[in-house]
């Protein structure tokens, strides 16, 4: 049975055909200034009707999404008071309207169909693979957005610092080679206070730096929160010598070359000018945390866990790692992730093994008629117990326990020094 948009699709053609100025064919485009609105117009009805035939509960977990993006966004600039916070285009169209951010997709396969180089079929199939991959992309893009604007919001910062990083538009030497990645070794760009954060970046950059950086009036500590990992092209001079540094070359070789690096990767330091670096060529700062973000039902059953532990063992984060899920995992999840009770190990003690009784042990008159049972507890490792699950949705209050931890964390340096 046909679609809403063949509907609409059969509107364009007849359209067409009623106007001999517009000219398509395989190899030609020809739309007089005339007929372009109502061309134009019968061509967006037809991607809206396709999403809206094809997508609904895609539409409706994305509006949903929308909405929340917007609370987050308004809360982040009333507590920070920046001029803007930037995210990139695609991603921006999708959280302002879904409809308007995934119908782009269909753009150039719709005029293959008008054209007549492929088939309805194949139009459909086509589209519906790319929306697919859209939403996907641009869904999770999302969810991890909203997280770090949630936290931002929460730690209540009192100033916004940026880092400029060269990348192959500041430097076309970089996309031409650059001398070869790792073989160049510069400064690292300065800190200086800014009006705006920009999510968007490079593929090809120097350095890898963080996207938020802050100072949190309520950990009273420099906060950084970078989203995004490429390879940095250039080695770093001049790291801070109060950060730990991983080296990258060990992860690859013990982890693969596969999603290596979390969602967000979380720091914090008394001096804004230890996080001016996430990562050179050859090291990436140890963080204080990582998070992970879960946007997708099921996300337990597909695998959702294993990646979080490998992140783990990659990047040993002092406070571990923290899963954002819009949607709760099955109960026995958390029993999985609870600290495992000790172990308690038996000992017999009769006269013949006193000598051998462990260190500890209570001795008297007691023991000496009866056998007697020590228990002595010996927890077993538990690798899993430095992973926390938060399940979110759209509520950033629900956040609040990544924050608390970071204040924690500095309550203990405190005590240590």
């Amino acid at each position: 049975m046909p679609g809403t948009w063949q509907k609409a699709y059969g509107e364009l053609k007849e359209f067409v055909a009623k106007n001999p100025t517009i000219e398509i064919s395989a190899n030609c485009i020809a739309i007089p200034g005339d007929v372009r609105p109502e061309f134009y117009r019968l061509f967006d009805t037809i991607r809206v009707d396709f999403l809206k035939d094809n997508f609904p509960a895609s539409l409706e977990r994305g509006y949903e999404m929308s909405r929340a993006f917007a609370r987050a966004y308004k809360a982040a600039m009333d507590a920070t008071g920046l001029e803007a916070i930037n995210v990139r285009a695609s991603v921006n169209w999708f959280l302002q309207d879904p409809v308007n951010g995934l119908m782009r997709s269909l753009f150039d396969p719709l005029f293959n169909l008008i054209r007549g180089k492929v088939s309805e079929a194949e139009f459909t199939a086509t589209a519906n693979q790319l929306v697919e991959d859209a939403y996907v992309e641009y869904f999770k893009d999302g969810y991890k957005r909203w997280a770090v604007l949630g936290l931002l919001t929460l730690m209540k910062p009192d100033k916004n610092y940026s880092i400029e990083s060269h990348d192959y538009h500041t430097d076309p030497a970089m996309s031409e080679g650059d001398l070869g990645a790792g073989l160049r070794e510069e400064t690292v760009d300065a800190i200086n206070e800014s009006r705006k954060i920009t999510f968007d970046i490079s593929m090809l950059s120097a350095f890898i730096v963080p996207r938020v950086l802050v100072h949190s009036t309520r950990l009273g500590r420099y906060v950084a929160i970078h989203t995004e990992f490429t390879e940095a092209h250039w080695r770093a001079r001049g790291k801070s010598e109060r950060m730990e540094w991983l080296s990258i070359k060990d992860i690859k070789a013990e982890f693969g070359l596969s999603r290596l690096w979390p969602d967000l990767l979380v720091y914090t330091a008394a001096e804004v000018d230890d996080l001016n670096l996430v990562a050179d060529h050859a090291w990436v700062a140890r963080p204080d945390l990582i998070v992970e973000m879960r946007e997708e039902d099921g996300w337990y059953e597909k695998g959702g866990l294993e990646l979080a532990r490998r992140h783990l063992a990659e990047l040993k984060p002092k406070l571990g790692c923290f899963i954002v899920c819009r949607t709760p995992p099955p109960p026995e999840v958390y029993d999985e992730l609870m600290p495992r009770p000790p172990v308690a190990t038996q000992v017999v003690i009769d006269e013949m093994s006193r000598q051998e009784l462990p260190h500890g042990a209570v001795t008297g008159s007691s023991a000496d008629s009866i056998p007697q049972i020590i228990q002595e507890p010996v927890p077993p490792p538990n690798p899993e117990a430095d992973i926390h699950i938060l399940p979110a949705g759209y509520d950033t209050r629900k956040l609040e326990p990544i924050v608390e931890a970071l204040v924690q964390l500095k309550a203990m340096g405190e005590k240590k020094s």
